[in-house]
């Protein structure tokens, strides 16, 4: 009898237990402490554990040792320790998978009874080690972006210090031998390609931050692919006849007139074939070519792939740089390429601007026998009629006279105004000035007939450029009509297409070059907005 009731009463107890520990995240196992055969598991063994009643038979240690409960606690068991809670990753025994857990386990007397039971207590802890984890992932991300960052800052200081020295130093000479104008005519070319590498890594730069941002945008128009790649052999030419490089080209093109960012896609080809002219030894050959490879029909409209190859005998490249080599900051530190500039952005964005496009670039390469750098693009193909009507002819020919052309110029900053108006005049062109947009507006209000066009900045105190281009166009037909060109250090896509809602007919990024500015003045002069 004594007996039957002490069963009844654990049975009883047992029951008060299920009501407690019913949850699916937290376990109870009860065993004997002398005959360590389990006596209760609470509802979520199954859920949390996989524990089935076949599991329950036997020992509590080869239970637990099953669930992957650490040996360092089950020895603390055994030999009756102090109790302490540790995490564990168990195992659920139905599926195999793992679960981080918190466990504690004690020996207590339960339900007034006289024999010594073990309890051993797993509570869920899956969610908050996997917020810890993502927690801890986060700061480590962080942290190796701030290492990145700081890396950053160091290779660009020093990339941006190396010209910088060069034209203080430069023009610091042509000063101290300005009666030699010889030497000081060599001086201001040297300034002139320092500055001019210097703006190059300005943009590199930028296009870097846009691009690690997810900021970078494309602008997508109609345009020629064979006025494309003319204009960039063109540009590589030049720079080949100053080393005595032999360039050879190569284009077969079925489908001339497509739809993509002509802009990008120039900026990866001169990337590319800079890096061979500078990577080629004096009298190395270099070849380009451009080949239509594959044309396929979409929903709705037709595409074409373009295939890019850029050749070289130059120096070639190691296979460990291979390896990294369109990683920021990444430069081949083999001796034969001393002296060549470089800031090692270059093929990390030409490969992010690929991507963009959804193509694909590869490279070949062999130290001392040179390179070879292939380029996918896939590009909407436009109708003959579509293509023609986004190219026309906006300016009669690149050799007409800019004398007398008179321009209106908005510009805040008074040196470079003065340097711009110094520029515009060494064309041929009539230069007023004004300090802001306010000053612009009220300059072509009273004599908005006599300009020919309107180089406007942008960012100026007051009126911004936009504002004041909206107001020039709302005023007689001469607003309406005369040609607006934005000038401005802005120079991104989405700064391009801001210039061209507020009505300006055309971009240009500071600085300024004055073969650029006299090309966008004669081409606008073509333009009949009415």
């Amino acid at each position: 009898m004594l007996r039957r009731k002490k069963e009844q009463e654990s049975a009883l107890g047992y029951e008060c237990m299920d009501e407690i520990f019913d949850s699916p995240e937290d376990v109870l196992i009860v065993a004997d402490r002398l005959s360590l055969n389990i006596e209760y598991i609470s509802t979520g063994g199954n859920a949390l554990l996989g524990i089935q009643n076949a599991d329950t038979e036997g020992c509590v240690f080869t239970l637990l040792d099953r669930v992957g409960v650490s040996q360092e606690i089950l020895e603390a068991m055994r030999l009756g320790s102090e109790p302490f809670e540790s995490e564990c990753c168990l195992t659920n025994l139905r599926t195999g998978q793992a679960v981080w857990c918190k466990c504690r386990w004690r020996l207590a007397f339960l339900f007034d009874s006289s024999e010594e039971k073990l309890i051993f207590h797993v509570l869920d802890y899956s969610k908050e080690r996997a917020l810890l984890d993502k927690t801890r992932q986060e700061l480590l991300e962080a942290n190796r972006s701030n290492d990145a960052k700081s890396r950053f800052l160091s290779t660009v200081s020093h990339d941006i210090r190396a010209p910088l020295n060069a034209i203080i130093g430069l023009a610091d000479l042509a000063i101290e031998h300005k009666e030699d104008g010889e030497k000081v005519q060599g001086y201001i070319h040297k300034i002139f390609r320092s500055s001019n590498y210097l703006l190059s890594l300005l943009n590199d730069v930028l296009d870097m931050s846009r691009i690690e941002s997810e900021r970078m945008s494309l602008d997508y128009e109609s345009f020629q692919m064979s006025t494309l790649l003319e204009s960039v052999t063109d540009i590589i030419q030049t720079q080949a006849e100053d080393k005595n490089q032999e360039l050879e080209t190569e284009w077969i093109i079925v489908h001339d007139h497509v739809n993509g960012d002509a802009v990008r896609i120039k900026q990866i080809l001169i990337n590319l074939l800079s890096n061979a002219v500078k990577y080629t030894p004096e009298g190395g050959k270099l070849f380009f070519q451009a080949v239509e490879t594959v044309a396929k029909t979409g929903e709705d409209d037709m595409y074409v792939t373009y295939q890019m190859k850029v050749f070289d005998n130059g120096y070639g490249m190691s296979e460990e740089f291979l390896k990294v080599i369109f990683e920021p900051f990444e430069k081949e530190r083999n001796g034969v390429y001393g002296g060549v500039e470089g800031t090692g952005l270059g093929m990390a964005i030409t490969k992010s601007l690929v991507e963009l496009m959804d193509g694909k670039i590869f490279v070949e390469s062999k130290l001392g026998e040179g390179t070879i750098f292939t380029v996918n693009l896939p590009l909407q193909l436009q109708l003959q009629e579509t293509a023609d009507m986004g190219r026309t002819s906006l300016a009669s020919s690149e050799k007409d006279d800019l004398a007398g052309l008179r321009i209106l110029l908005v510009e805040d900053n008074e040196l470079t105004a003065e340097v711009l108006k110094d520029i515009l005049e060494l064309t041929g062109c009539k230069v007023e000035w004004a300090g802001n947009g306010l000053e612009a507006v009220t300059s072509f209000r009273l004599k908005g007939e006599q300009f020919d066009a309107v180089l406007m900045d942008v960012q100026m105190p007051g009126m911004n450029g936009y504002e004041a281009t909206k107001q020039i166009r709302s005023m007689s037909d001469a607003g309406a009509s005369v040609p607006i060109i934005a000038l401005t250090g802005n120079a991104f896509t989405e700064d391009i297409q801001a210039s061209k809602k507020a009505g300006m007919d055309r971009h240009i990024s500071k600085p300024v070059q004055r073969r650029e500015l006299a090309k966008v003045l004669r081409e606008v002069r073509g333009i009949d907005r009415k």
